[in-house]
């Protein structure tokens, strides 16, 4: 068997373009939102949110942007999830509630990347 090894240049390519054609694939649309979700709650369960319209609270604690695509990484008391954003990238440390719709971006194998496509509006 021949393994195939990354650099890390082409990993984060990989995971922006990924993320980056999901910005441009799915749209939000809007609805009511009751309260904010854990970000354990979608993390553990992603097929119960997938499409569906989420708020989460937390802390921005990192962010990537290249050629005005990224997507910055929110953490509450219980887990980190991505957000592609709709506009703009809050700051590093900066406290957010973000709303949008859950999205798986891939699964390959066990492993999956869910992340939250933010609601433009």
């Amino acid at each position: 068997m021949t393994t195939i090894k990354f650099s890390v240049k082409k990993k984060l390519s990989f995971i922006t373009f990924t993320l980056a054609s999901l910005s441009i694939l799915f749209s939000c649309t809007t609805g009511p939102l009751s309260g904010t979700t854990k970000i354990n709650d979608i993390l553990s369960s992603p097929s119960k949110y997938s499409d569906g319209l989420v708020s989460v609270k937390g802390k921005v604690t990192e962010s990537f942007i290249f050629f005005e695509q990224g997507y910055f990484m929110i953490a509450d008391a219980t887990g980190a999830i991505a957000v592609v954003p709709s506009k703009t990238y809050p700051k590093v440390g900066e406290n957010v509630t973000i709303k949008g719709q859950v999205k798986n971006a891939f699964v390959i194998g066990d492993k999956s990347l869910t992340v939250i496509i933010e609601n433009s509006q």
